[in-house]
């Protein structure tokens, strides 16, 4: 018999690893661009360096608030909650920098 412990690790497992598998099936889908999509975005490359630097200063900063956040000693619960927020956190990051390509 599976205790419900047990069963929410699995399901926990799960979860993790089906968005694992969204965020790869996602980013084998931006490097399937056909070449014609690729050469709308010469254009805008010029900036692209002074925008990737702010954007991981940005992507730091909040992935340390999380880390602090974390740290506080919460109850379980919020730990929890604070652990499903940065994987949603997490994801909607890598979703959002996949989408620019």
């Amino acid at each position: 018999m599976i205790t419900s412990s047990m069963r929410s690790l699995i399901v926990h497992m799960l979860l993790i690893l089906g968005f694992m598998l969204v965020m790869l099936l996602i980013a084998w889908m931006a490097l399937q661009l056909p070449a014609i999509h690729l050469d709308r975005l010469q254009s805008a490359q010029a900036t692209t360096p002074y925008f990737a630097w702010w954007r991981a200063l940005l992507y730091t900063l909040i992935f340390a608030g999380w880390a602090a956040a974390l740290r506080m000693r919460a109850t379980p619960v919020d730990q929890q909650r604070l652990k499903r927020l940065g994987l949603i956190g997490f994801s909607s990051i890598i979703l959002v920098e996949l989408a620019r390509v």
